[in-house]
């Protein structure tokens, strides 16, 4: 999701005008591997919640959780431990509000959605979700959720393959062009970094001039 192909120099040179540190970072790589809280783990101070993830046995929550993103399974399937990817985790934080609400969510209808958005059509140049596809027009009805949820898992979760849905823009996305940055909580064209100091992200002119320029002169 993240492209980086800039040498560590060229980072040095992306600095802020008053600080002189780094300005651009993917607030996507900060997540921790548990979360410190006491109790809740409702609201995005939850450093789980806030990336769309179950905690686990080593956070300090124990009994007391309430992270909705503990029961995932609903869209991704049992026995499949996955996070919902940054742009998701807003959807279904706006629409379910905590995982009781998540019945409330017509799982044919999001699959629906998927499938008939502008660029679906350009995912079946993949071989996993052309075989998927193909597979969805033969098998039985009682077969529909679980497969249902697999097209979730590749397109929703974090265990992704190169490509995401996009709630933001109701469309299909390659990884590597587009993604949903946690902080600002919309989708940004791959060009685009979060600033450290405004804090928001903002299309780095240089940054991309820069690149291009080392890619002719090679």
């Amino acid at each position: 999701m993240w492209y980086d192909e800039d040498s560590d120099e060229d980072e040095q040179q992306n600095t802020g005008s008053m600080s002189g540190k780094t300005t651009e970072k993917n607030p996507n790589y900060e997540k921790k591997d548990k979360c410190q809280c006491t109790k809740g783990c409702s609201k995005r101070s939850c450093s789980c919640f806030k990336f769309g993830s179950g905690c686990n046995s080593s956070c300090g929550c124990g009994s007391s959780c309430q992270n909705m993103f503990n029961h995932l399974e609903y869209f991704f399937g049992e026995n499949h431990k996955c996070a919902a990817n940054p742009c998701f985790s807003k959807w279904l934080v706006k629409h379910a509000k905590k995982a009781d609400g998540f019945q409330m969510i017509d799982r044919d209808k999001l699959r629906r959605r998927i499938m008939t958005c502008p660029s679906y059509s350009n995912v079946l140049d993949d071989e996993d979700f052309e075989e998927w596809t193909e597979k969805w027009k033969t098998i039985d009805k009682n077969e529909k959720l679980t497969h249902t949820q697999e097209l979730f898992r590749m397109l929703l979760s974090n265990d992704t393959t190169t490509y995401y849905y996009s709630f933001c823009e109701n469309d299909v996305f390659e990884e590597d062009c587009n993604w949903h940055c946690i902080i600002c909580q919309k989708c940004m064209d791959w060009r685009e970094w979060h600033c450290e100091e405004c804090n928001k992200c903002m299309y780095l002119r240089k940054k991309t001039n820069d690149f291009y320029s080392n890619i002719l002169t090679m």
